[in-house]
């Protein structure tokens, strides 16, 4: 792990204190430096100071004793109690000694963080394996007590019911190229997008907790395997838009699509799709309403799982009002026609029209379809016709 971060965190260490640093692992060998020509050489002024656990001072004249070694100052890096290496300033006595305990801080602070996202990675990437097992599961093959003896291994119980919601970034692009101009040079692009990921991940995971699993599933898609038990949906939903505040905070912009309650571990399958199919829906629907329920959407969820011919027989039968020159108040006179319940005083309000109007308008859509204004069945194609076109569910 060290020889990994070694580069970056000499890079910044000597970016603060503005001497040169070098790393060195447990045999004294240069394996991160300011000055990238020291890699590789050994630092045989390290070698005391692993084995002595205490820092040492090299003079002027006392480096020639040393091979590989300037004048300066060399501290331990020290993690868990064992010394994996040194911390190395170049420089004057005088002028580097100061800042020791700064650099050797900083060093084991920033590996420390390294071996926690390293753990973290682990244990998300557990979880969103299992995760993938579910949802990929054989109704005829899968065993159950895997599955369960799995999920205690992950500190985890698989006990139905759960509810599956789906996150996604929706502005990650713009997060991407954030981090391509505002990360540290010695760090990969994808290094940095892993630590984002991590970051939204950490925000989800201090907001659903016990009982609760989640994990990423891609760059910019998370998953919430959330527990219900006795818990209403209204707290769920409640603690989706706070979770929404959280990452606003951090400049980050997500979609929450929610899927009705899975009584079983197969049914879990049926929870993610109805989720994800929400998040399509609410990013064609453009609404300011970022935490989508399955229960408020029936009417777009089969919407959008229409057959294609069924969605062609209708726009063929739609050709006609699309190619009117008022086709957009017509498709608002029917939807709010047949909203209000063919209430006549109901649709005159909604829409801020005198009453005369609306029943001149009214004919006039009778004789253009040949449809009875309160033929239900009729009336109710027109209306999933429009609302097709306008979610764009129509293939054009």
């Amino acid at each position: 792990m060290l020889k990994k971060v070694a580069t970056k965190i000499a890079a910044s260490t000597s970016e603060i204190i503005g001497y040169d640093v070098i790393i060195t692992d447990e045999t004294g060998t240069i394996i991160g430096a300011s000055d990238r020509k020291r890699l590789g050489v050994v630092h045989e002024a390290s070698i005391p100071v692993i084995k002595n656990k205490r820092p040492l001072t090299i003079r002027p004249g006392y480096s020639d004793h040393f091979q590989g070694t300037k004048p300066g100052f060399t501290l331990p890096i020290e993690i868990h109690g064992h010394i994996i290496g040194t911390i190395a300033i170049t420089g004057e006595r005088r002028k580097v000694e100061k800042y020791g305990l700064l650099v050797q801080k900083h060093a084991e602070i920033m590996l420390r963080e390294e071996i926690l996202m390293e753990s973290n990675l682990i244990s998300q990437q557990a979880n969103q394996e299992f995760i993938k097992e579910i949802l990929a599961i054989d109704a005829n093959q899968y065993s159950e007590n895997i599955l369960r003896t799995r999920s205690f291994e992950l500190g985890f119980e698989l006990k139905p019911p759960f509810v599956c919601a789906a996150v996604e970034i929706v502005n990650i692009e713009e997060l991407i190229a954030g981090l391509s101009k505002s990360r540290n040079k010695d760090e990969s692009l994808d290094v940095s997008i892993q630590r984002t990921k991590l970051t939204i991940l950490k925000e989800i995971q201090s907001i659903f907790t016990t009982g609760d699993l989640s994990a990423y599933m891609g760059d910019d898609k998370f998953i919430i395997l959330h527990k219900t038990g006795s818990s209403p949906y209204s707290q769920f939903s409640a603690a989706c838009k706070y979770l929404l505040e959280r990452l606003r905070a951090k400049s980050i912009k997500a979609i929450i699509g929610i899927g009705s309650s899975a009584e079983t571990i197969l049914k879990i399958k049926r929870s993610n799709r109805e989720a994800w199919k929400l998040i399509e829906i609410g990013k064609k629907q453009k609404t300011a309403e970022s935490v989508l329920h399955v229960d408020d959407y029936h009417l777009e969820t089969i919407m959008q799982s229409m057959d294609p011919d069924v969605m062609g027989m209708m726009k063929r039968k739609m050709k006609e009002l699309l190619e009117t020159d008022d086709w957009e108040d017509i498709a608002q006179i029917i939807k709010a026609w047949c909203e209000s319940g063919f209430s006549k005083v109901d649709t005159a309000n909604a829409l801020h029209i005198h009453r005369n109007t609306l029943q001149y308008r009214l004919e006039k859509i009778e004789e253009m379809t040949g449809i009875n204004k309160k033929d239900f069945r009729k009336m109710l194609f027109l209306y999933l016709g429009i609302s097709l076109i306008e979610w764009e569910f129509m293939t054009k």
